[in-house]
């Protein structure tokens, strides 16, 4: 049996636990192994069964089994510290919670009215930072628009099907889930990854959907929450194999509906995007991110926000904004015809758009849950990080 400092060095360096290293390369440092029989150390510092009595095998077995004790300690340590990730996924029979230190960010929900959605979206000091109703019967909320669940990615039109608003009509649809396919966790994040269908009432498949929902570390180490959001859609083939159109509409894509207490109509919340306009002016149109800040409950007492980025690589990127002063927010990459009002130099554009067989569509956003207002230089330092960032689904 052998054991020197060089060995419980590598021991040290090859451990994933930083304090582990430092502790294990400390105690190889300053304690020493015992000496040989002629009084010099053994060779390389090793402790050898044939050491003697003169060498004081006794002191030497002693102070080596507390270093071995002292090793595997502080190697269930590491093992304990690694079990207990930073980021963890938890899967349920109806959804799949996303975690970060323990604490609840947001769970995907499988269904809820006509699609899966993220709720709740919980930010700095565990702030419910999404509208409740309808998912639960709340007391003090508005109860309109009941299809504005949370944080959701659905369309008003296509192939003249309404993914957007709920309903028992012929012409309503679904986004059904059908499969986790995969869950991924480590101490920097944890992600979920499903496959989706879109379907008319009658069940037939208009679109097919994968779907990648990540919780991240904030770029300045503070406790921002970030959720990066991402889809992929494809045509679903087989035959007849038809081109899939998308109306020109407002009425999607990404969104998310506000806590009642931070709406910037009748709350003192305050809308603001990247190029500096502010509340109702920001509605149809572009920007690289809008921050839509306030209380996230009426006895709250300091301001927190929601910011929505846009990948530049994100298809229709540079769509234009349905974000309204009475808590909806949300970033449609498609229609043009209803912002017109707001926004003359769109109408060289025209909206909609046709998915041709074969073709993809390839989405991708942030959310960061953060204290506070954002200034345009937070805005923007958080933007420039998350255009770094690939597009990872395929």
């Amino acid at each position: 049996m052998k054991l020197n400092n060089t060995s419980v060095r590598m021991f040290a360096f090859q451990s994933s636990n930083p304090s582990l290293r430092r502790c294990v390369r400390a105690l190889s440092t300053k304690v020493k192994f015992p000496l040989n029989g002629a009084g010099t150390p053994t060779e390389n510092n090793e402790l050898d069964e044939s050491t003697n009595a003169s060498g004081s095998v006794l002191s030497a077995w002693t102070s080596t089994a507390v270093r071995i004790a002292i090793v595997l300690l502080l190697a269930a340590t590491s093992t304990v510290t690694a079990n207990a990730q930073r980021y963890k996924t938890k899967q349920h029979t109806d959804r799949v919670d996303l975690l970060q230190d323990g604490q609840l960010v947001t769970s995907y929900q499988f269904q809820s009215g006509s699609k899966p959605i993220l709720w709740p979206l919980i930010g700095p000091d565990q702030s419910r930072m999404s509208r409740e109703y309808p998912m639960v019967d709340s007391k003090d909320e508005q109860h309109d628009h009941p299809h504005h669940r949370s944080l959701w990615m659905t369309f008003g039109e296509v192939n003249d099907i309404d993914f957007w608003a709920e309903g028992d009509g012929e012409s309503k649809g679904r986004v059904v889930h059908k499969e986790i396919v995969s869950l991924e966790d480590s101490e920097v994040a944890a992600s979920v990854t499903a496959r989706h269908e879109w379907q008319t009432k009658t069940g037939q498949v208009v679109l097919e959907e994968t779907c990648r929902y990540e919780i991240v570390n904030p770029i300045d180490g503070n406790d921002d929450r970030i959720i990066d959001c991402e889809y992929f859609l494809k045509h679903p083939g087989g035959a007849p194999s038809e081109p899939i159109h998308f109306g020109d509409t407002k009425e999607g894509m990404f969104a998310i509906r506000v806590p009642e207490a931070m709406r910037a109509d009748k709350s003192a919340g305050q809308i603001l995007n990247s190029v500096g306009q502010l509340n109702g002016a920001t509605w149809g149109q572009a920007a690289r991110w809008v921050d839509y800040a306030g209380k996230a409950t009426s006895d709250s007492k300091s301001d927190v926000g929601i910011a929505i980025l846009v990948h530049p690589k994100s298809f229709g990127s540079d769509g234009y904004w349905h974000v309204r002063t009475y808590g909806l927010f949300a970033h449609n990459p498609i229609g043009i015809s209803h912002f017109l009002e707001v926004n003359p130099n769109a109408t060289t554009k025209k909206g909609g758009f046709v998915l041709q067989p074969g073709e993809t569509m390839h989405l991708l956003y942030r959310v960061v849950l953060h204290r506070n207002r954002w200034t345009l230089e937070e805005g923007n330092k958080h933007y420039e990080a998350f255009a770094k960032n690939p597009l990872q689904l395929n």
